[in-house]
């Protein structure tokens, strides 16, 4: 039976593999895209890598040998699943982020964005629990969400209004149809990390497209979660998400929205992992990296060859979707193509995840050819 699993190199990492084989230890960074029921395809492959390869027994191996955390990137769902491995029993919480977004999404025909915003919500903070404060500083690891602020064609006042909403984000997608970078004019990233986050690397400019940094606090970590995954259209904005306490400012404040999805500037995280001394492993549902939401709709536009030299890419093969019980991966259209019946799309995606145990074996096999 063929591999579960396409593994693509970048020519850095190549290069690493072939002459020293793989350890745990040359692992810098971990990305995880935006995708929504696309990274349930990943479930098996993240269970092995923060349990068992890049578990509680490597981290004490990397904080020994002086390595740096380990920085876990997620956009969207994808920085749903990296929170989820940032909590101190990454075992149980992904498994209960898979199992709330597969059960708790049903949803009825005609449902709309409010009551879709409530849901993801609730997911949220079933996901974080008990776990916020774990999950903002976690031992060995550093967590960056990615988050978009809409600008003056999209802000707070346009965003009340559906009219105006829609022709701002109809100028966006025109806009990014003839540069990528003419979507500063609509965005700003927004990235809320771990406190004291290795972050330099994206403080240089690798875009026009501005980029903030701030704190991640147990007071805002469910709504940037939130945020992270808010598509417009599909769900709400929020509006607001609190200031991490500092010790010589506690009162509560707050950084004014309307926060939007990550994925809509950076929907596969096409990041210059380059600048980064060590390999990035990126678990992804797909072997191509889009760097925008609306580049879905450009095939011409990709990551840049260079900026991935150094990144690990572990993606389904073919044949392995083909033989899942769909023979495709889980997407947002099940909704639709299953007309809302949630007894043919709950088992659908469940077997899903069972099959994506296959991935995390194979990868797993990999693993001990190189290092032979």
């Amino acid at each position: 039976m063929r591999s579960s699993i396409q593994i693509i190199l970048g020519d850095r990492a190549k290069a690493h593999i072939a002459n020293k084989g793989l350890k745990p230890e040359d692992i810098c960074a971990i990305p995880a895209a935006a995708g929504g029921p696309k990274g349930l395809i990943l479930q098996g492959l993240d269970q092995y890598l923060f349990n068992d390869w890049l578990g509680a027994d490597h981290l004490q191996t990397r904080a020994a040998k002086g390595v740096k955390p380990l920085q876990l990137i997620g956009a969207s769902i994808g920085a749903w699943r990296m929170a989820a491995a940032a909590s101190s029993n990454p075992a149980a919480t992904l498994k209960r982020l898979a199992q709330q977004y597969v059960e708790a999404q049903d949803y009825s025909k005609g449902v709309d964005r409010h009551e879709i915003s409530r849901v993801c919500q609730a997911m949220v903070q079933a996901v974080v629990a008990d776990e916020a404060q774990h999950m903002v500083k976690p031992t060995g690891k550093e967590l960056l969400v990615w988050v978009n602020k809409g600008l003056t064609p999209l802000h707070y006042a346009h965003a009340q209004q559906q009219r105006a909403r829609v022709r701002g984000f109809a100028s966006a997608v025109v806009a990014n149809s003839v540069n990528r970078n003419k979507l500063a004019t609509y965005f700003e990233r927004w990235v809320f990390q771990s406190p004291g986050a290795h972050t330099d690397w994206l403080k240089q400019t690798f875009d026009r497209i501005p980029t903030r940094i701030e704190d991640l606090d147990a007071l805002n970590i469910h709504d940037a979660l939130l945020a992270s995954g808010s598509i417009p259209f599909v769900l709400n904005p929020v509006h607001k998400i609190a200031h991490a306490l500092r010790e010589d400012h506690p009162e509560v404040k707050y950084h004014e929205g309307p926060f939007w999805d990550g994925g809509l500037t950076d929907y596969h995280l096409a990041l210059p992992y380059h600048r980064l001394d060590g390999l990035v492993l990126y678990p992804h549902f797909a072997p191509t990296v889009t760097p925008g939401w609306l580049d879905k709709f450009l095939k011409v536009r990709k990551a840049k060859p260079e900026w991935m030299s150094n990144v690990i890419l572990v993606c389904p093969s073919p044949e392995f979707v083909k033989r899942l019980p769909a023979k495709k991966i889980p997407d947002r259209s099940d909704f639709r193509r299953y007309k809302f019946d949630h007894r043919i799309r709950i088992p659908l995606w469940q077997a899903a995840i069972r099959e994506s145990e296959r991935m995390a074996e194979d990868f797993s096999t990999w693993l001990g050819n190189v290092n032979r």
